[in-house]
């Protein structure tokens, strides 16, 4: 997989214009989507000691919602290290996962109610702290099903996908710079 560095560039310009903030957070899980190349995602916000859900998107079941005007109505992830994302939020560590129904390092039951809420099957999942500089996460991005070049997310065997180190170091770049921005827009109010 190779990255443009021109979309890059264009991603951060696009960044620094005064987006609304659902379409700040939609821009950053889309961009991660394709560096992922996967079939789902979140953004999550770190908002008085909670990951706060802000953007959802599953592109195999057309789903997008952000949390703008109640199309979000998942309750916050508490910082608790059983969960995930708040693993990857509170020890500032990205965390690769080949398939979360095999994995018990975490507590995957908000993972798991959501396939079975929605024929879904989660798999392979990429998860990186949004930080500026290695202080201070304002969010955390995760990224479920990786695919392959034609939009599989497991092979013949039935085994899932897993993001490769190439996208973890590209998620984490583009990471710390989402992250400058929403800091940026915080520390204007903005947010």
């Amino acid at each position: 997989m190779s990255y443009d560095l021109n979309r890059f560039i264009n991603l951060t310009i696009l960044l620094s214009a005064q987006l609304e903030s659902e379409k700040l957070f939609e821009v950053i899980l889309k961009e991660a989507m394709l560096v992922g190349n996967c079939d789902a995602g979140t953004i999550y916000l770190l908002e008085n000691d909670e990951l706060q859900f802000k953007h959802v998107i599953t592109r195999s079941k057309k789903l997008s919602a952000s949390s703008a005007g109640g199309q979000i109505s998942m309750p916050p992830v508490p910082l608790n290290r059983s969960y995930v994302c708040a693993y990857s939020a509170m020890m500032k560590k990205r965390l690769n996962i080949p398939d979360v129904y095999k994995s018990d390092k975490f507590d995957f039951s908000g993972s798991k109610k959501y396939d079975r809420m929605n024929d879904y099957r989660t798999g392979s999942m990429l998860v990186i702290p949004m930080a500026v500089g290695n202080d201070d996460v304002v969010g955390v991005l995760q990224l479920i099903n990786a695919m392959d070049e034609s939009g599989r997310v497991t092979n013949s065997l039935g085994t899932h996908f897993s993001f490769s180190e190439e996208q973890e170091k590209l998620c984490m770049a583009l990471g710390s710079v989402s992250a400058l921005f929403i800091e940026n827009r915080r520390l204007k109010g903005l947010l």
